[in-house]
């Protein structure tokens, strides 16, 4: 057992008997909405085991501010066994009746740490809920997806919270296909008894959309009412590209690369980055990171940065590109060759020769083409209609003189 895996054994060890040592009475707060403006409440911090530590206490959730908490900080000596906190909880205005959440979180503040920068602070939470007064008819409603391979399953769950019978309800989903064409798709039409608990749901091809994040908006009509939710669809997964990489450089000097970077993904993708690994005959020689970057759906873009290149001589590399992004997704390694030359042979490169390999390495898909393609098509049309009109004013000068001078010999 290595030296690593023996810290983490003990730190557990040492935080679960910080746990056990370290309690809060109550656990959980309950309000009802019906009760009041103000809720003024007490919580108990027990120290079991008479340690010694520092305590941070502070509100945490939807409802933080509306917590007023009279002890932030609590010192506890060895021969303390509890401490008790008032706090004081002023209802918002409205209140739903699915209700509100917080925490009052008690946290031990940093102390010495162990080996590998781990500590055993310990954190606990005393739960607040405040139920909102609940009409006569309500429901409430969740959305969830489900991917049956081909078919994408749409499925509202109803509830009825409510002090009645709710003899029609029924759920309507609302989406934008690939071609942002509104899909509205109906359940079937049910009731629901007082408690009872339903899965309204329906069905749509998976052919409608492409890989990327769709807004779903569930509205269930319920005997005059309606509520309604919204939800992201996910298909697939995001997708970065690396679709350019320059052909040449220079030896013994920094040269300034160009990389482009497609967003395969139909929504903005934050805090996108590529590591490139240098490698000469499949060795590992160097490495570096680009700067990070946000890229919008379905857009291209160009990182321009620079390559140290100081201790490389002439000859063929490798650069080995992995790209990240939200921290957490790595994508496949792509691998782009490239060479470099004499400070002699880079200037004596044929211009040609340099277009083609930034020609051939462009993008499929690049907001530059699509304006170059726009500019041609306008210039296009201009002479087509200026050919046009040359033609028009050919003809009515043609007539205009035999109007004048008769007609030609040639006409007879």
């Amino acid at each position: 057992m290595n030296r690593k895996t023996i810290t983490w054994i003990l730190v557990l060890l040492l935080s679960f008997q910080l746990v056990l040592g370290l309690g809060i009475r109550p656990a959980k707060t309950t309000i009802s909405a019906e009760d009041g403006p103000i809720y003024e409440g007490t919580l108990t911090i027990v120290n079991t085991d008479h340690q010694e530590m520092k305590l941070k206490i502070h509100a945490d959730g939807e409802i933080a501010d509306f917590i007023d908490i009279d002890k932030k900080n609590i010192n506890f000596k060895d021969v303390d066994e509890a401490e008790t906190v008032h706090f004081t909880i002023e209802l918002p205005e409205e209140v739903p009746p699915e209700a509100l959440y917080g925490l009052i979180v008690v946290e031990q503040e940093p102390g010495k740490k162990v080996q590998n920068g781990v500590d055993s602070r310990v954190i606990l939470n005393h739960a607040v809920k405040i139920e909102g007064e609940i009409p006569e008819l309500y429901l409430m409603a969740k959305l969830n997806f489900y991917d049956n391979g081909d078919k994408i399953r749409l499925v509202s769950e109803v509830e009825n919270i409510g002090h009645k019978d709710i003899s029609k309800v029924q759920t309507t989903f609302y989406i934008n296909d690939r071609k942002q064409e509104v899909q509205a798709l109906k359940t079937e039409e049910t009731s629901l008894g007082l408690s009872e608990n339903k899965l309204l749901d329906t069905e749509i091809s998976r052919d409608n959309f492409e890989n990327g994040e769709f807004s779903v908006s569930a509205v269930t009509d319920y005997d005059g009412q309606q509520t309604e939710v919204v939800k992201s669809l996910i298909i697939g997964r995001p997708e970065v590209e690396v679709t350019f990489f320059d052909k040449y450089f220079i030896a013994n000097k920094i040269n300034q690369y160009t990389l482009d970077l497609l967003n395969h993904w139909n929504k903005e993708i934050q805090n996108v980055y590529v590591d490139v690994a240098v490698k000469k005959d499949d060795e590992k020689i160097d490495e570096f990171r680009t700067r990070s970057v946000d890229i919008p759906g379905e857009v291209t873009k160009r990182l321009e940065d620079y390559f140290d290149a100081k201790d490389k001589s002439p000859g063929e590399y490798s650069f080995e590109m992995v790209v990240n992004f939200w921290n957490t997704y790595r994508m496949e390694s792509k691998t782009y060759t490239s060479e470099l030359l004499t400070e002699e042979e880079f200037r004596g490169l044929s211009r040609e020769k340099i277009l083609e390999s930034a020609v051939s390495g462009q993008p499929e898909s690049q907001e530059p083409r699509s304006g170059f393609w726009k500019m041609a098509g306008i210039v296009a049309l201009t002479l087509i209609l200026g050919f046009f009109c040359i033609l028009g004013f050919g003809y009515l000068k043609r007539r205009k003189n035999e109007y004048e001078n008769g007609p030609s010999n040639d006409e007879f």
